[in-house]
């Protein structure tokens, strides 16, 4: 198994923006309280979480990315299961997400994103910046938004 820090080398080999790697940070974060919770493999979920952008500056367009980048971490011995939960964070791959690990990755993606984007309206542009008030404040904006039945 590919342990956390081959992963950090692999991800920084390819992604030199700092955001970019903040971004891999964040999402390991939030997968990795979901694998305590659950009481799944620690290692698993956070190597995933820090891979599962690594190409991006390399294929910055849909569908390049994550598609070309799979084959970059086979070749890399990534196990199976973590390249196919990194294609399934995209929906336009056809990957359907089946497992924890994949539905987890997606939702703490889009998570992370969305408080990352939070941060930059505050004074400071930090995330330590960021409280409960502003996230459902956003929230509930969002939802007026949706067009899904069930949002409110």
């Amino acid at each position: 198994m590919l342990d956390r820090e081959r992963a950090w080398s692999i991800l920084c080999e390819f992604t030199q923006s700092e955001g970019l790697r903040k971004h891999a940070l964040a999402v390991e974060a939030c997968v990795l309280a979901y694998a305590r919770k659950l009481g799944e493999d620690e290692r698993k979920w956070s190597v995933t979480a820090l891979l599962h952008d690594f190409d991006w500056e390399i294929h910055p367009t849909l569908p390049d990315h994550p598609t070309k980048g799979e084959p970059i971490l086979a070749g890399r011995g990534v196990p199976e299961e973590i390249r196919r939960a990194i294609l399934s964070h995209a929906s336009f791959t056809g990957v359907a997400r089946v497992s924890a690990l994949e539905k987890v990755l997606y939702a703490c993606d889009e998570l992370a994103g969305f408080i990352t984007a939070i941060s930059y309206v505050k004074p400071g542009r930090s995330v330590f910046e960021v409280d409960l008030a502003s996230v459902k404040k956003k929230m509930k904006i969002l939802s007026h938004f949706c067009p899904h039945p069930q949002c409110p």
